[in-house]
């Protein structure tokens, strides 16, 4: 195999113009022009930029204990579909993956997934309104559209009205990248299965299109195509293939799901499981809980917890209400709502301190209670500037607090012990019930008049703060408002943001997206805007979606990550930079390891990807296994079980020893691997042929000798079997 050509660093830069736009500038002559062009735009580091360092592997994540204080009963934690595609058809979570092939269009391609849970969907379904008329639109058109509300469970009425028509087996899924339009199915008729139903998630109003270009394909196949979309208000009239969809009635959906835990956990015949769902639907407080709820996912939460405690008593059933999120936003109304001290006149502005106070407690739970007292007296300037009335400051000794938190103050006191016990700091923020955070936030968003400018304006003042907890915290709780109105919160702060000179800042644009995404109501919102930045002409946009991928986010489908991932490393502004790297480290699984070496593998070709190869391989190379305590890297597990190509890892390997900037930590890092391959006689083997594959390059032989020698476990000499290794025996 021929040597890696690392390029030198190009001393020319491309002019930038004095607003901090990009000059557009030709490329060298001497170098040739990419296969797919690229925007040569640049934009040099403002000065309050800090440099960049490399990034500490799963430091950028957003831990998934978020989406639980958040969203409660409508986190069902992130679920990704990991596709290994080889071929016209690929398996991935035990469903068959068709790729719709095209050409001129992206390398992100759409892909129809097998929907394995069905059955027990259709177990559970209780009827909707929108049943009968989709069966009869069905029974005359192959294709249709279900509009209504996010969270009421349109998904759920397409799935078990297709099963009707097709069969429970029969019902499979399209993903679409986002960019991409759904007549693209138009162009392979092919991966329509015969009598198939299929649904898809189409976000906007393209859906008459949709509608009117696949209907010809889908009937040739005798197959149904059923869309679903968010209903628009404004929309006076509707499609003949339009069907509104409406929540289901709250005590229907609990009493099913109540009655199908108890006949398959408790072995019930079907009569008492029913008998026993009713006399639950007895209880008043149960009853008023399940007619507040935001929508079915919130019922089934309640369901789930009565049939897993069952025989649930009056007490039981108390305990279990008092975590639902309808019982949450009443008590986060009722913190936020300050009560009159008794005898005297309140002191102006009082109610508002404490409500300041309190919502800031919620925003920076787990946090040591400075950072409330900052964060408060952050928003009560805001609130101030708003109001257009003089800064009061920051008054000391003023209000006790536990004046100031109210009913909060329960909480404060159980969780001193907690603080104690971590040590480090004297009191922190705690809630007794972590979803509350989100319930207080919801309802000081909702619930106040002319809140939503202060807040707004709160977020960004916290994201320009230097302490990175109070960055996070702001941003966790932006990401919250921006599933609640994702138009507004993007417009007014995550988009400046995500343009902004400070990679902390545009940090918090990332984390503030995967946390709105970790909602699933605004899951193809976010991806349309990550796409928006990726393939957008702002450097610094396109550094904040790789940061949305380094701080956790995914895709349905790998290549479409990676697809993404590429569009950025291109950007020049990006060489320096490490949240690509860490993308690629965010995005492995061993079920991906080959598939991940093979994209890096191609991104040796390109002298622009080259840095970006070597950085997330040197990423990965100190990945364990989470399977063993001997801290054996991962990919030498999946080399040695021969699960990746050792081609692949040694073009890439070469890379990472061969650039100047680099040599050391990528001689350091194979190091490690030759050291557990002395301990180890079972990663021997593959260790030293990819060793004597390496060490067929002259220019990687002198640079690995000359590093590995310095290593202290090689200082006394190179182990005989690695010698041999390097000289190709």
């Amino acid at each position: 195999m021929s040597d890696v050509n690392v390029p030198s660093d190009d001393p020319q830069a491309p002019a930038v113009e004095s607003d901090g736009t990009p000059e557009q500038t030709e490329a060298p002559e001497s170098e040739p022009a990419p296969a797919s062009p690229v925007s040569q735009q640049f934009q040099v580091r403002s000065s309050g930029d800090e440099p960049e360092e490399e990034i500490a592997p799963d430091s950028l994540r957003v831990d998934q204990r978020v989406g639980e204080e958040l969203y409660g009963a409508q986190f069902a934690g992130t679920s990704y579909s990991h596709v290994s595609a080889h071929g016209a058809t690929a398996f991935g979570n035990n469903n068959t993956i068709h790729h719709v092939s095209y050409e001129g269009q992206p390398s992100a391609k759409p892909i129809i997934r097998k929907l394995a849970g069905v059955p027990d969907l259709v177990e559970v379904y209780g009827a909707a309104e929108a049943d009968d008329r989709l069966d009869e639109v069905l029974g005359h058109r192959p294709t249709a559209c279900l509009t209504g509300a996010p969270n009421t469970g349109r998904f759920s009425t397409a799935c078990a009205a297709l099963a009707r028509r097709h069969g429970q087996d029969r019902v499979d899924e399209v993903l679409l990248p986002a960019g991409v339009n759904p007549e693209v199915l138009h162009r392979d008729p092919d991966c329509i299965a015969e009598n198939h139903g299929y649904v898809l998630r189409l976000p906007g109003n393209g859906h008459v299109q949709a509608l009117r270009q696949l209907s010809e394909a889908f009937r040739r196949r005798s197959a149904s195509l059923l869309l679903i979309r968010d209903a628009d208000p404004r929309d006076a009239v509707r499609h003949s293939a339009e069907v509104p969809h409406r929540a289901p009635a709250p005590r229907m959906v609990f009493r099913r799901h109540v009655a199908n835990r108890l006949r398959k956990s408790r072995k019930l015949n079907r009569a008492d499981s029913q008998q026993h769902a009713d006399r639950y639907l007895q209880h008043d407080p149960l009853c008023a809980a399940l007619d507040a709820t935001y929508g079915p996912r919130e019922v089934v939460a309640i369901a789930d917890s009565v049939a897993s405690h069952h025989p649930a008593d009056e007490a039981v059933l108390s305990e279990i209400l008092k975590i639902s999120q309808p019982r949450r936003r009443q008590r986060a109304a009722e913190i936020l709502h300050s009560k009159p001290t008794e005898g005297g006149r309140r002191p102006r502005r009082a109610d508002q301190h404490e409500r300041a106070f309190r919502l800031a407690y919620a925003v920076c739970c787990w946090q040591p209670l400075h950072y409330v007292f900052e964060s408060a007296g952050l928003l009560l300037e805001q609130i101030d500037g708003e109001a257009k009335r003089p800064d009061w400051g920051r008054l000391a000794l003023q209000h006790p607090v536990s004046e100031l938190l109210g009913k909060l103050d329960v909480d404060w006191q159980k969780g001193q012990e907690r603080n104690r016990a971590r040590g480090g700091v004297s009191r922190s923020a705690w809630l007794h019930d972590g979803g509350m955070r989100g319930a207080i936030i919801d309802v000081a968003w909702h619930e106040f008049d002319s809140t939503r400018p202060a807040l707004l304006k709160w977020l960004a003042a916290l994201v320009s703060q230097n302490d990175e907890p109070v960055r996070r915290a702001a941003a966790e709780a932006a990401g919250l408002l921006a599933h609640h109105d994702f138009d507004r919160v993007c417009q007014d702060l995550i988009d400046d943001w995500a343009a902004a000179p400070r990679q902390r800042t545009r940090q918090a644009a990332a984390w503030a997206l995967v946390t709105a995404d970790l909602g699933g109501q605004v899951d193809h919102l976010v991806r349309e805007k990550v796409r928006e930045w990726a393939h957008g002409r702002l450097n610094y946009q396109r550094d904040t979606a790789a940061r949305i991928y380094a701080s956790g986010l995914q895709q349905p489908d790998l290549s479409w990550s990676l697809a993404d991932l590429r569009r950025i490393a291109e950007d020049r502004m990006q060489q320096d930079m490490y949240a690509v790297a860490e993308a690629i480290n965010q995005l492995y699984t061993p079920d991906r390891a080959d598939r991940i070496l093979g994209e890096l593998a191609r991104w040796t070709e390109d002298r622009q990807l080259q840095r970006h190869a070597a950085n997330a391989l040197l990423a990965l190379a100190w990945k364990t296994s989470g399977e063993t305590t001997t801290g054996v890297p991962e990919l030498m597990r999946r080399l040695a079980a021969n699960d990746i190509d050792s081609n692949s890892l040694a073009r890439v390997w070469r890379v990472a020893l061969l650039a100047p900037d680099m040599s050391w930590r990528g001689s350091r890092a194979l190091g490690q691997w030759l050291h557990h391959a002395d301990l180890d006689e079972s990663l021997r083997k593959s260790t030293g042929e990819l060793l004597s594959d390496l060490a067929s390059s002259p220019a990687v032989h002198r640079r690995m000798r000359f590093h590995l020698t310095r290593l202290p476990d090689f200082r006394a000499g190179l182990p005989e079997w690695i010698e041999s290794a390097m000289r190709g025996r």
